[in-house]
């Protein structure tokens, strides 16, 4: 039989995966500003969320104590650039909706296994600050 701490730690790569997913189809599902931009300027800021995000999602797949931190800077930095970022010019029964509400339940998933439930030890750095 498996233990609860290897069967916790499939499940969360296995989120984290499903996250990777998500994310993809997020990239190319990306609806229309409701103010046109320029399509010759890069999203600086939206490549560095990205980067970001894959960052913490490997660090957290090694069981890194650092991606811990990043992921959860990750999901706060997304609650702000939610509520304050640009408004989108979308149909409220689209698939980019179905893919957001995916996303953030996945999100919640991975922060309950990283906090709450015994694994959160396995992310215990060397000098016992987290």
């Amino acid at each position: 039989m498996v233990d609860d701490i290897t069967l916790q730690k499939r499940t969360l790569r296995v989120l984290i995966i499903s996250a990777l997913l998500v994310t993809v189809c997020l990239i190319f599902l990306n609806p229309d500003l409701a103010i046109p931009a320029d399509p010759s300027q890069i999203d600086y800021f939206g490549v560095l969320a990205v980067l970001f995000f894959l960052v913490s999602l490997v660090l957290l797949f090694i069981f890194h104590f650092w991606g811990k931190i990043f992921f959860t800077l990750y999901v706060l930095e997304g609650l702000v650039v939610r509520w304050y970022g640009p408004e989108y010019i979308e149909p409220a029964d689209s698939i980019f909706l179905l893919f957001t509400h995916l996303e953030g339940m996945i999100e919640g998933a991975i922060l309950v296994l990283i906090f709450l439930t015994p694994m959160k030890n396995l992310f215990k750095s060397v000098k016992g600050y987290l």
